[in-house]
C-alpha cells in the first residue's frame, strides 16, 4: 500500500464522502496561544501511563494520558473514571465547539514524551461513541505524523494510507461516519521533544 501526504489547502475537508470527513486546520491557534495552552496543560494536568494487556502480558501504555468531562470511558480494556474539566480546559472545549458546530462531554489527553511514545492503529469506534458525530482533536508542541488508512474489511489494493504533519496549535476534525470506515495511528519519530494531544468527544 502506497503513502502521501494530503494536499496543501489545509482549510477544506481532506475526505468528504460517504465514507466521513477529515478537515485539518492548521493555525487554528496563534502561536503565543498555543504556547501559554501548552505549557498550562503540561504541568497542570495528573499524568498517568496506564497498564494495557496483550497477548497475556502487561505493558505500560506508550504515552502518558488523563481523561475529563462527565463520563467514564473504556478503551483497550482501560477504565477511565473522569475528572472536572479546569478553566483552561473548559475554553479549549467551548472554542473547538464552535469552531464544529458540535457539543462535547468529554475529553482524552495524550502526551507523547519523545518519538518512542506512540498510538497504534485504531478506530474510535467503542459502544460509548455510538452517537458522537465529531471527534476534534487539537496538537501542542512537537509535530508528529497523522496516519490512516481504510479497515481491512473496506480497504482496496489501491488505497494509499494518507498523512498529515499535526502541527503546534492545529485542531483535526473527524466527522462521522469515519471511525466505522477509516483508522489511524501515530506512528514513532525521531524526536525527544514532547507532543500534547487534546481530543474531545461525546460519549453517552
Amino acid at each position: 500500500m502506497s503513502q502521501g501526504d494530503f494536499f496543501e489547502d489545509k482549510d477544506k475537508p481532506l475526505i468528504s464522502d460517504s465514507s466521513g470527513e477529515v478537515i485539518y486546520i492548521s493555525n487554528f491557534l496563534s502561536k503565543e496561544e498555543a504556547d501559554n495552552y501548552f505549557s498550562i496543560i503540561n504541568s497542570d494536568t495528573p499524568w498517568d501511563r496506564p497498564l494495557i494487556k496483550m497477548f497475556d502480558k502487561t505493558f505500560p501504555v506508550p504515552r502518558d494520558t488523563a481523561w475529563y468531562g462527565e463520563k467514564g470511558y473504556i478503551y483497550s480494556g482501560i477504565k477511565n473514571n473522569p475528572l472536572p474539566l479546569t478553566e483552561t480546559l473548559e475554553k479549549l472545549k467551548k472554542k473547538v465547539s464552535e469552531k464544529c458546530e458540535a457539543e462535547f462531554n468529554s475529553l482524552l489527553l495524550n502526551r507523547y514524551q519523545s518519538g518512542d511514545d506512540k498510538l497504534g492503529w485504531h478506530a474510535d469506534d467503542e459502544p460509548e461513541l455510538k452517537n458522537c458525530l465529531c471527534i476534534a482533536s487539537i496538537s501542542f508542541g512537537e509535530g508528529r505524523d497523522f496516519r490512516i488508512r481504510k479497515k481491512s474489511i473496506y480497504r482496496s489494493p489501491e488505497d494509499s494510507v494518507k498523512k498529515i504533519f499535526l502541527e503546534h496549535g492545529s485542531l483535526l476534525i473527524m466527522r462521522s461516519p469515519m471511525q466505522t470506515y477509516w483508522e489511524h495511528e501515530v506512528p514513532k519519530r525521531k524526536t525527544s521533544k514532547v507532543r500534547i494531544n487534546l481530543t474531545f468527544r461525546n460519549v453517552s
